[in-house]
């Protein structure tokens, strides 16, 4: 009898000890976060995209708080997403700030982002909502325009079949041998000018500056009509006239016209 009471206190001794170990392990893995004031605040969204009960609220990234629920407001089409959070951080988050759901990497879970409003602004209260703002992470703005997406992946799909029908055949390394080629042809004629122009230049720049004055002066003449070739270019009847004489039909009527008056003409001779 006395055997089983000893051992009753001894199976008792070691629960209670275990008890003390958990929860001193509890307290240890959570630090203090028992004993931190809480407080809940509210953002109304459409939609909440994933977000589900326990995911986080951050603060400029830093974390906060959880979800506690996200429910349906009565009457209207969007839902309640209610957030505890620590009450030091009170003072950041105020009446002005702005909610977001954001994105943990590409694909990773949904969470809260809390935009810190101006300083000096009147800080958030139990039960306060927070004003929403539409998201800005990548994978919440590929989600809200769905075919402007399904587009950008067409065009894609485009550029990599016009890629690669280019580069069938060694077509890209072919173009690239020729472009090289051209610009090393281009390089050599633009230095060759500049040698020639060079050597103008040395040998006697008064004659080059006389030349180009002079051949300037002619073309001046010839737009204003002046001697024979500036008559041809500027009077068009002097055009008509030389047509007839070198053209088909309108030639030979000339032609003609002159025999026959040479011939009247000849016996008064």
């Amino acid at each position: 009898m006395e055997t089983n009471i000893k051992n009753q206190i001894k199976v008792g001794i070691f629960l209670a000890a275990a008890l003390v170990i958990t929860l001193v392990s509890i307290f240890f893995i959570g630090g203090d976060s028992f004993l931190k004031e809480k407080v809940k605040i509210h953002a109304y969204f459409k939609e909440v995209q994933g977000l589900a009960p326990g995911s986080l609220v951050t603060l400029s990234g830093i974390k906060i708080g959880n979800v506690e629920s996200i429910t349906f407001i009565p009457n209207e089409n969007k839902l309640d997403v209610a957030m505890v959070v620590d009450a030091s951080f009170l003072e950041r988050i105020t009446t002005d700030s702005l909610v977001e759901v954001k994105t943990q990497g590409a694909l990773g879970d949904k969470y809260v982002y809390i935009i810190p409003g101006a300083p000096g602004a009147e800080v958030a209260k139990e039960g306060a909502v927070l004003n929403v703002v539409a998201s800005s992470d990548i994978m919440s703005v590929i989600g809200s325009r769905g075919s402007e997406t399904e587009k950008i992946f067409d065009i894609i799909s485009e550029l990599h079949k016009t890629v690669k029908a280019i580069n069938e055949g060694g077509r890209v390394e072919k173009i690239m041998n020729d472009l090289s080629e051209t610009s090393a042809s281009l390089k050599i004629t633009a230095s060759e000018a500049k040698q020639l122009m060079t050597e103008l230049k040395g040998e006697n720049p008064a004659s080059v500056a006389k030349a180009v004055t002079k051949l300037n002066s002619i073309l001046e003449k010839i737009d204003k009509g002046q001697g024979s070739l500036g008559a041809l270019i500027n009077d068009p009847s002097l055009h008509t006239q030389l047509k007839s004489m070198l053209g088909g039909s309108d030639r030979k009527s000339v032609i003609k016209s002159l025999i026959r008056t040479t011939i009247d003409k000849s016996p008064e001779d």
